[in-house]
């Protein structure tokens, strides 16, 4: 009853929001597997009545997340409110998402919004909040679910460098907490195609050791990453695209990572907005495999009428 009323209460919020614009019908399947043998599949379908482009909409998705382990089988279903206000150019302003999901008999808020500031030309703060189950087998039968908020600072330093900074707070709700601090140093390479080489760190810190085995959690993480990426738009669609390497150090083990995206996102006939993704990332997550390694697909597709 209270998933149902909520639903209701951003269904009626969307379609006042989008009274003068478009609606459009959402749909979304994402499939994650890692080197547990963890496999999820995600669906997702949904209203946006205050369509007007996907850099500005408002509304409600419904959707179900399908964990599977050796046997082991559990159905995480949600409702979310969905929003979206960006400037195309420089995606200041907000996005988000926020709802509730239920799992193995407890609802737990959860969620994803950023809200990215131009104070100057050059300069960018983010105000960042997400909250989410964390996806193990242990885990989701104990419905552990996290949140995490954080700020981060962008600073463009001449015509091609670029420094970002990050701080931010985890919370469990076992009552385990992390203080986490990022860094990325940008070079842009080559302008026209949009290449440019990075320098990524990140380091966490957790607060209470003892989690039962129910997900990754070391006393101290450090790791780093050399990474070259693209962003280049070519016949009206955003390609964008990431290798890379590093080391990272848990509890004072070193071992290599890796890393590799790809993402396409455009237009189709009448409107119909497509966006699909790829990505494997070696390093530590939530798994406890050593050497650890994540690997997710997903297609969205966004139709306007």
């Amino acid at each position: 009853m209270r998933a149902a009323l909520l639903a209701a209460s951003f269904a009626t919020f969307a379609l006042a929001a989008g009274a003068r614009a478009q609606t459009a019908v959402l749909g979304e399947v994402i499939s994650t597997g890692d080197a547990d043998h963890f496999a999820g599949l995600r669906l997702r379908t949904g209203v946006l009545a205050g369509y007007t482009s996907p850099f500005h909409y408002a509304g409600a998705a419904a959707q179900t997340t399908h964990y599977s382990h050796s046997g082991w089988q559990r159905d995480a279903p949600a409702v979310l409110f969905l929003w979206r206000n960006q400037r195309r150019d420089t995606l200041a302003g907000t996005i988000g998402e926020a709802g509730v999901v239920h799992v193995n008999g407890h609802t737990r808020v959860i969620g994803d919004a950023t809200w990215s500031l131009r104070p100057a030309a050059h300069t960018g703060i983010e105000l960042l909040a997400s909250s989410d189950l964390i996806e193990t087998r242990r885990a989701l039968d104990r419905a552990t679910a996290h949140a995490f908020f954080g700020v981060s600072a962008e600073q463009q330093i001449g015509e091609r460098f670029t420094v970002i900074g990050l701080a931010g707070h985890q919370r469990f709700t076992d009552g385990n907490e992390r203080v986490h601090l990022r860094g990325r140093l940008i070079w842009l390479l080559v302008p026209e195609h949009g290449i440019t080489a990075q320098l990524r760190w990140r380091q966490f810190e957790s607060k209470q050791l003892d989690v039962d085995d129910a997900y990754f959690n070391p006393a101290r993480y450090r790791g780093w990453q050399g990474v070259v990426a693209m962003r280049k738009r070519h016949a009206g669609w955003t390609w964008s695209g990431t290798v890379g390497a590093g080391r990272e150090t848990i509890d004072g083990n070193p071992q290599t990572t890796a890393l590799a995206d790809l993402r396409a996102e455009g237009t189709l006939g009448k409107g119909t907005h497509l966006v699909v993704n790829a990505s494997y990332n070696r390093s530590a997550g939530y798994g406890t495999a050593d050497r650890y390694w994540y690997r997710s697909i997903g297609v969205t597709v966004i139709v306007p009428f």
